[in-house]
């Protein structure tokens, strides 16, 4: 494995590629730490950017592969209350009126370690945050490690620490889009409890037994949909593929899934808590002063 820094005349647009003869992958750090490649035998797994300034509208549209801290998501208005104080976040989804996919999506994280060899290569970035941003008054240290294996296997791990003086609500959330050519004919597979119904702002508004069955085809099916899962696992299946997430962190542990109008790629997006959580409470967890919390989500892909 090789890992070498492939810089750019745009910032955001420098990145880490990690390489062999099998595994391709580029993990952005001035885009919120992103990973915008895997492609294992030549076949592209994760649904990344372009490296240039058409990807980086692409991303901004669409927050492909972003890391969602403190919340996955949406906040209703962008308004919550903790501890007594009302608090306003940023609206970035202004259709909507909506706070979308947390706060460190766009922000530069700096390296802390890089290290490769024959069998795996790991990256780990770090981005401190003094809670100067309306909205969320509360200082925090989020590190994420990319581990790559020789054949493909990915994990992600995040490790957040409370840097203020009072504790602060949050949640943990990845946003990849996967590769889906002939979508219809795609297979997927999880083991869901709860469907949590949204209204047309997106905003869960009821909680019912899910509407999918534990595995099945997708066909032409649109979602846009949460669902708590019974085992923090599912599995997708492609014609060139087959992916298995695991994702443990707490029970329930959450699934949005997304099937954007071109159906060319699927989001497939693991939560710690569900849109809205910052008012809902819904898988919403609460980090005391100078606590730590940490999750890792695993990926094993096989080219078919």
């Amino acid at each position: 494995m090789e890992i070498k820094l492939i810089k750019h005349s745009k910032t955001q647009l420098e990145h880490f590629h990690i390489h062999n003869d099998i595994v391709s992958a580029k993990i952005y750090p001035n885009l919120g730490a992103s990973i915008q490649e895997l492609s294992i035998n030549g076949v592209q797994i994760i649904d990344g950017i372009n490296n240039d300034l058409d990807g980086l509208a692409d991303y901004a549209a669409t927050y492909k592969s972003s890391i969602l801290f403190p919340f996955p998501n949406r906040i209703k208005d962008g308004a919550y209350s903790y501890d007594g104080m009302s608090q306003q976040i940023r609206i970035n989804e202004k259709e909507l009126n909506n706070a979308l996919h947390g706060i460190v999506y766009d922000k530069s994280f700096e390296l802390v370690s890089s290290e490769a060899n024959k069998e795996v290569a790991t990256i780990e970035l770090s981005y401190n945050y003094d809670g100067a941003q309306t909205g969320f008054p509360f200082p925090f240290q989020l590190i994420m490690k990319y581990q790559i294996s020789s054949i493909g296997d990915l994990e992600l791990h995040f490790h957040v620490k409370n840097t203020g003086k009072t504790a602060f609500p949050m949640g943990m959330g990845w946003h990849p889009y996967f590769i889906s050519n002939k979508q219809e004919e795609c297979k997927f597979s999880f083991p869901s409890k709860d469907h949590y119904k949204c209204d047309k702002r997106n905003i869960p508004i009821e909680t019912v037994p899910t509407n999918l069955p534990a595995s099945f085809v997708m066909e032409n099916k649109e979602l846009d949909d949460a669902y708590s899962l019974d085992k923090a696992n599912c599995k997708f299946e492609t014609n060139e593929y087959q992916l298995e997430l695991d994702f443990g962190y707490s029970d329930p542990t959450y699934l949005q899934l997304y099937t954007p109008p071109h159906r060319k790629s699927i989001a497939i997006e693991p939560m710690t808590c569900i849109a809205n959580s910052f008012n809902n409470k819904i898988g919403l967890t609460e980090l005391p002063v100078a606590k730590t919390d940490s999750w890792t989500i695993k990926l094993g892909a096989r080219t078919i």
